[in-house]
């Protein structure tokens, strides 16, 4: 929750996500909306490493995730998604603890992102329209 009587921290290298209207959310509200702070820059690099720009050689995302990023049939859309949840997914997908047959076919593009990467990306992609 941000703070009404006001404060920062340096963000770091961490994703914040903080619930638009604490009392929508605290009702536990399914229509609570989320605003999430990302390091400077991240949404830039992001951009840069889901359409295959990065200096990492990845695949481009839309190589399997369609032109627009919403996905279609077995492949999930990923344009719209929470940062928290990308981040986590990518990760779980890098380290194996996701192992079914989709895990599998991420996990060697996953393996190639450090932990930057993947904020950068999950940064970017929470920008586009679900």
């Amino acid at each position: 929750m941000v703070d009404p009587r006001g404060g920062s921290e340096p963000l770091g290298r961490r994703i914040v996500e903080v619930p638009v209207d604490l009392e929508q959310f605290e009702l536990r509200d399914s229509r609570s909306q989320f605003i999430a702070y990302v390091p400077k820059g991240s949404v830039a690099r992001g951009e840069a490493l889901v359409k295959g720009d990065g200096e990492n050689g990845v695949t481009p995302c839309r190589a399997c995730h369609a032109p627009d990023l919403k996905g279609g049939g077995p492949i999930p859309r990923i344009a719209g998604r929470s940062p928290s949840y990308v981040v986590r997914q990518l990760y779980d997908m890098k380290s194996g603890a996701r192992a079914g047959a989709a895990s599998a076919i991420m996990r060697p593009i996953a393996e190639k992102l450090s932990t930057d990467d993947m904020i950068a990306v999950a940064s970017y992609l929470a920008t586009l329209g679900p």
